[in-house]
């Protein structure tokens, strides 16, 4: 479901209550009826459940919060946080994903020596410093496009002793070229892999890597599978430029 849909869903949501009971005599049963209508609406375009939980409670918080006279500085203040961290998961449909230890110790025995890697979308650097910790002769180009992520991680930089072979940089992965990489790696979405498969087709090196933590690129069978512990990320995916050789 686009960003566009879901809020098509709550205007929709908000005008079947309304036939029922008047927002204006009645704004707190109001608000708990349209987020019954939302919820059930988003139940049956078969959305997964924590999105029909969304809907249900967006505009009975929002009356909730106007009967208690908030501030209007804390909702600008929520605004700003929200696109400080959240702004991927609201553009890109990236959410802020955070590699496991074990990630770092499955690349530290994966990498050649000195080779370099761009983790495309770093969050808050807690994998890029972990590696650069156990592989100083690697170079990493960790990239994040979230301000508030990338603002700690370079605090977790500042904190790891500044690794030498490590730069954390504020802009978008998909401005860099990928060709001036040994390995790519990722943590993103079902959403985004397609486009990172031909982005990585486009502008990766013969024999380089593209190494998806969980997600796996539609169709596409990868060359070699890493497991993982963790009950959210599974395993990695390795695939070499180009798809199928050696």
């Amino acid at each position: 479901m686009g960003r566009w849909r879901h809020l098509l869903l709550q205007l929709l949501a908000s005008l079947a209550a309304w036939m029922f009971i008047a927002p204006g005599a009645n704004p707190v049963g109001w608000a708990l009826l349209q987020g019954l209508f939302a919820a059930l609406s988003c139940a049956a375009l078969r959305r997964p459940a924590w999105q029909c939980l969304a809907h249900a409670l967006f505009m009975p918080a929002a009356a909730l919060m106007s009967r208690l006279h908030v501030s209007p500085f804390w909702y600008l203040a929520g605004l700003l946080a929200l696109l400080a961290f959240g702004r991927n998961a609201a553009l890109e449909r990236v959410p802020l994903y955070r590699s496991g230890r074990q990630v770092a110790e499955r690349l530290e025995a994966l990498l050649p020596p000195g080779a370099r890697l761009l983790e495309a979308g770093c969050g808050d650097g807690r994998l890029a410093v972990a590696l650069a910790g156990l592989r100083p002769d690697l170079r990493v180009l960790a990239l994040e496009n979230a301000v508030g992520s990338w603002l700690l991680a370079r605090l977790r930089w500042l904190g790891g002793g500044k690794p030498g072979g490590l730069v954390i940089a504020c802009r978008s992965f998909w401005t860099e070229n990928w060709g001036n990489h040994d390995a790519i790696y990722v943590f993103l979405s079902p959403e985004p892999m397609p486009r990172v498969w031909s982005k990585f087709l486009a502008e990766g090196r013969a024999g380089s890597l593209l190494i998806s933590n969980t997600f796996v690129v539609p169709d596409i069978e990868p060359d070699e599978r890493l497991p993982l512990d963790g009950p959210l990320q599974k395993e990695l995916l390795i695939w070499r430029h180009p798809h199928g050789s050696q």
